[in-house]
């Protein structure tokens, strides 16, 4: 197997059979005619990444249509301001709702700015 490469194509040479089915006219010399009818088939072929389609629609189907989906209104915080820490450990009781990552994450961020532990 010889690659052989020159500024307008790249030809791989088996021996009986080239890439592109013809037979190979001497080692890797070849004329502007052979290398027309390449260049030709290679600009109208199209590369479609089935993968990459197949992995967008089901992650569509798995978020669903953005489009389709309301503007989420502010809604009242589920965690109580006035709640502390200790008030929230104190009990195994689960919340009315689940709880936002991002309200979580302000709700103990700002107790551990008031305890010191943030800074």
């Amino acid at each position: 197997m010889e690659w052989s490469f020159n500024s307008e194509t790249m030809e791989l040479n088996t021996g009986g059979f080239c890439c592109n089915g013809k037979q190979p006219s001497g080692h890797s010399t070849s004329t502007d005619k052979e290398k027309q009818p390449l260049e030709k088939d290679l600009s109208t072929s199209i590369f479609v990444n089935h993968a990459a389609i197949a992995w967008h629609e089901s992650r569509k189907r798995w978020v669903g249509d953005q489009s389709r989906r309301s503007k989420r209104k502010a809604k009242e915080p589920i965690i109580s301001w006035t709640l502390g820490y200790e008030d929230l450990l104190a009990t195994n009781e689960p919340f009315s709702e689940p709880i936002p990552l991002p309200e979580m994450v302000d709700f103990l961020v700002d107790i551990w700015h008031d305890e010191g532990l943030y800074d």
